[in-house]
């Protein structure tokens, strides 16, 4: 017997996790990521609209043991990576007390001050900084940041500039222009960058780990099985895929074969073939097209065409709308519209909010009067960035597909849940690994409860 979805799934298809939001490296440009500090500051600057009420601009009473500039500036700069941050402003505080114009200790609580959400106090503080020292890259390179933060992007971008011409292999100030270019799409100029800042520090962490996820290639090699009830065809799937940077294009293409075996019937083996192109027209704008043709497709369809498109909304909100175009070789039709919302959350965590709309149509035939049927869906994916290098998430989706019933000239709707896991873990600049695993629960209109279980292990290069 065949699956009970014989046809290709309308909706679950595409809750299939997308490669994750570190992809595209952080969102949140310079987050501090020294200790406790890393936490406290993404909490503190996850929102742009935090009222001044709300930021953390407190100084405490706390006196420093150290009695000169130098050791007390180091004894503040010990309490920041503690967490202590209002313990930390009043030594910086200490320090300026008696010498007004320390770089030092207006860089220390421009930090700490700009972690806690006092941006107008930061930025005064950066300011003045730079007034007297134009050429401290450490700095300017935290009022970037806090530029960013703001959403004040023309502004950061000036500044930036600005230190480039005056200090051209700063690492800290080429590693900004490295992630504002891979923000726009230009993979290859964000990667020439980054190599010239890993280049000057070659033993800097966090400029490996950023250099890591920016490649200009990626070829994937996966395979995935859906496990049914006995009686029912298993769904076996092996798919090679490859992506290439192209100036601010993204143009990928690969082949997929797809066999059903078992249930006491003969094997049936579908094959597809996508070609997509990506275009980034500006920072944080991505739009594409996606065609897939089947051949043979005897239980997927003939064409499939899908467009989209991504566009940031404020602050750490963006959009995404999605259209699909199914044809099957049977006349049927499948329209799908897929609005999603994305926002990051503190501690580098992600949520996407998804919904599906799936239009079916069933055309006439055998004496048959034509069908249409309306099925909708709804899901969410949270992914968390639990280093630079490894991703681990998890989607739930809820709703109904519309399928052709055993008869093949009716249509039903089937009720699923989804639940899947997944991970992204990069072993090394060059290889990694994307294991994902989920449980399907269907119930039809007429007939019984299936459990689906499925798996999927690809790995990947990339240059």
């Amino acid at each position: 017997m065949l699956s009970p979805s014989g046809r290709a799934r309308h909706f679950m298809t595409e809750s299939w996790p997308r490669p994750p939001a570190r992809a595209e490296w952080d969102r949140h440009p310079g987050r501090p990521r020294i200790g406790a500090v890393a936490l406290c500051g993404a909490l503190a600057l996850w929102s742009s609209s935090r009222s001044a009420a709300a930021a953390d601009c407190a100084v405490s009473s706390y006196y420093p043991t150290a009695r000169e500039v130098d050791p007390a500036i180091a004894e503040g700069d010990a309490l920041v990576a503690k967490g202590r941050w209002a313990d930390a402003r009043a030594v910086y505080m200490w320090v300026l007390a008696r010498s007004e114009e320390s770089p030092d200790a207006l860089y220390g609580l421009g930090r700490v001050d700009a972690w806690g959400g006092c941006r107008a106090l930061a930025e005064k503080e950066f300011r003045q900084v730079l007034k007297g020292h134009p050429t401290n890259a450490d700095v300017r390179a935290a009022y970037v940041d806090l530029l960013m933060w703001a959403h004040r992007i023309p502004e950061a971008e000036s500044v930036l500039a600005d230190g480039l011409a005056l200090g051209p292999k700063e690492p800290g100030l080429l590693a900004r222009a490295a992630r504002f270019e891979f923000w726009r799409g230009n993979a290859a100029e964000a990667a020439r960058l980054a190599d010239e800042a890993e280049a000057v520090a070659p033993t800097d962490e966090e400029l490996q780990d950023m250099r890591a996820r920016m490649f200009l290639g990626e070829a994937r090699l996966a395979t995935h099985i859906d496990h049914y009830p006995p009686g029912y065809q298993d769904l076996f799937t092996v798919s090679a895929t490859g992506l290439q940077h192209v100036g601010r294009f993204e143009i990928s293409g690969g082949a997929e074969v797809l066999e059903r075996f078992g249930g006491d019937v003969n094997a049936i083996t579908d094959a597809q073939y996508p070609l997509s192109v990506a275009y980034h027209p500006a920072m944080g704008f991505t739009v594409g097209a996606e065609g897939t043709f089947g051949a043979p497709a005897h239980a997927i369809p003939r064409l499939a065409l899908k467009t989209w498109a991504l566009a940031p909304i404020t602050g750490p909100v963006d959009a995404t709308l999605g259209y699909w175009f199914w044809h099957y070789d049977s006349g049927e039709i499948v329209h799908i519209f897929a609005p999603e919302v994305g926002i990051d959350l503190p501690a580098e965590v992600r949520l996407d909010l998804r919904g599906y709309v799936s239009v079916v149509t069933l055309p006439a035939a055998g004496g048959q009067p034509g069908q249409t049927q309306v099925a909708g869906a709804a899901g969410a994916q949270v992914t968390w960035s639990v280093t630079p290098r490894l991703d681990v998430g998890g989607i739930y989706t809820y709703g109904a597909e519309v399928d052709q019933g055993q008869t093949l000239y009716q249509l039903q709707k089937v009720k699923a849940h989804v639940a899947t896991g997944f991970a992204d873990i990069l072993l090394d600049r060059r290889f990694g690994l994307r294991p994902v695993v989920a449980v399907w629960r269907q119930s039809p209109d007429v007939g019984d409860v299936t459990w689906i279980v499925s798996a999927e292990l690809g790995a990947y290069t990339r240059w």
